[in-house]
């Protein structure tokens, strides 16, 4: 069973000159469980696997390491900070998107604990820039019809909260790490034959795959258009559990368990070509309008940070700590219904 969130980068950081043996050991298992358990048949398995298999915890580690430290999110920073004011119209609508994002209302109403002073996070939007003809002041003379591009952030997520930096760095790393092994799971799928007994495999691994993406394995919650509350993962994992009881009972040949390893090859052994990150430069003014870096305007410089899949997908993302005091009140649904009974 996958074990959502497990503790495969458990301790990760803690070894940046290389992943150690029990990381990578671990990895394997997990990429063995989120493809085709039945790949422990093989002879030395997890020497076959192990190349691709470390290249790709590399990558993710080096990615997530890349990420800049967390920045305060706030009604407070917002005054301060030229990145959140292009982000959100207003300190009011910071609170409103965040204090009421699904994952939010979910990581507070599952809290066992008292909740942390401050629920770190990985804050994910859509961007795009627009040719506009605007107005502009050139000298004491404003000039209208003036070839602009205006930027804009939109379809706001906060993904992975918790009540520290290293977690929500550790979640980010399994949800990376997953979405590799969907898009390897996805290879399989699409390469099995039209045989008779390929084909019931595909149709079960085809279905193991749908159950992942619905359960939000890996990165759906950062590039997904819509959110979703938080699956139930002991019914998913059940649920792969008796496909894989499937799977077993089919069998399979030597040769369809190398070609199931080559595609793991193929995929996480170039993870780059699958999901990266870069810096983005822009410089902005007041109105999110790009300015060149040559002119005299007032305008903004903001480093950004973007993540980008093979399937065309892309995000700006920014680690941030949201202050719990910020957090908008729950409604007391017992008392809204006794006043309107009552």
């Amino acid at each position: 069973m996958l074990q959502f969130l497990s503790s495969v980068f458990a301790g990760s950081r803690e070894q940046r000159a290389g992943p150690d043996r029990d990381l990578i050991e671990r990895a394997i298992e997990r990429v063995v469980d989120g493809t085709d358990p039945r790949l422990r048949g093989l002879t030395k398995y997890r020497k076959r696997l192990r190349p691709a298999v470390e290249k790709a915890v590399v990558h993710v580690l080096g990615m997530v390491d890349d990420l800049p430290e967390p920045a305060e999110i706030s009604r407070r920073a917002y005054s301060v900070d030229p990145c959140l004011r292009a982000f959100f119209v207003s300190s009011s609508h910071l609170l409103e998107v965040i204090g009421n994002s699904r994952a939010i209302r979910d990581y507070v109403g599952n809290a066992v604990d008292t909740l942390p002073d401050e629920i770190f996070g990985v804050l994910a939007m859509e961007w795009q820039e627009k040719n506009v003809l605007g107005m502009e002041l050139v000298g004491d003379t404003v000039q209208r019809d003036v070839p602009q591009v205006t930027v804009n952030f939109f379809n706001h997520r906060y993904v992975g909260p918790s009540g520290s930096e290293t977690e929500t760095r550790r979640q980010v790393e399994i949800r990376i790490f997953d979405y590799l092994i969907e898009q390897a799971l996805g290879r399989i799928v699409a390469a099995r034959s039209k045989q008779t007994e390929l084909k019931q495999q595909q149709r079960l691994l085809k279905r193991k795959l749908d159950t992942m993406k619905s359960g939000n394995w890996g990165l759906k919650p950062m590039f997904g258009k819509t959110e979703t509350s938080e699956p139930d993962h002991v019914a998913l994992e059940s649920k792969i559990k008796a496909i894989e009881g499937q799977l077993f009972k089919l069998g399979a040949g030597p040769r369809s368990l190398e070609a199931c390893c080559e595609h793991i090859d193929e995929t996480l052994g170039r993870p780059s070509d699958w999901v990266a990150q870069r810096k983005i430069n822009l410089n902005l003014d007041d109105m999110l309008i790009k300015v060149d870096v040559a002119s005299t305007r007032r305008a903004n410089q903001l480093e950004l940070t973007e993540l980008f899949s093979c399937t065309g997908e892309r995000r700006v993302v920014m680690p941030g700590r949201f202050p719990r005091q910020e957090l908008p009140e729950q409604p007391d649904f017992l008392e809204q219904a006794k006043r309107y009974l009552y």
